[in-house]
């Protein structure tokens, strides 16, 4: 039990050396020898420098980088713009498209893709309001589309 009081008070001795060392150490403040005396500050302004009498200031400042540009000026609201040229927008792509042409079950039918998805029809057969009227091999696809047109598809090659 007496040992730790002991180890206390010699940490406590230990923290109060270490910051004894450090006020009197390498960056503790030093005061200049009374034989140098001490200079008046000078205050660090631009402005309290004045020429000397009869002596005109410079014509460029030095302390500035750049002259000071003028601003530019508003254009007033009643300036007529030129009118922007209206062009119609690019038509949308078809949302038909022929892929290619397939033999399934001896029938030939056409793969097609409508919005993105693939479907397989034959001669008849008709999905998403596009009913396939005839296929051929040569000539193509004829398919009538859901406001009653008639569009013929021939195969891309891509």
């Amino acid at each position: 039990m007496k040992s730790r009081p002991l180890a206390i008070v010699a940490i406590l001795g230990g923290l109060v050396a270490v910051v004894m060392l450090r006020s009197s150490g390498p960056d503790a403040p030093v005061e200049p020898p009374e034989s140098e005396g001490r200079r008046p500050a000078r205050p660090a302004t631009a402005t309290s420098v004045a020429p000397p009498p009869g002596a005109e200031w410079p014509e460029r400042d030095p302390f500035r980088y750049a002259e000071p540009r003028e601003r530019p000026r508003p254009v007033p609201a009643e300036t007529p713009r030129p009118a922007a040229s209206v062009t119609a927008p690019p038509p949308a792509p078809s949302p038909l498209r022929l892929i290619g042409l397939v033999r399934k079950g001896g029938a030939l039918k056409a793969a097609l893709s409508l919005w993105g998805e693939t479907v397989i029809l034959g001669a008849g057969e008709e999905s998403r309001g596009y009913r396939v009227i005839s296929i051929d091999e040569e000539a193509g696809v004829k398919v009538r589309g859901p406001d009653g047109v008639e569009l013929a598809l021939v195969p891309t090659s891509s």
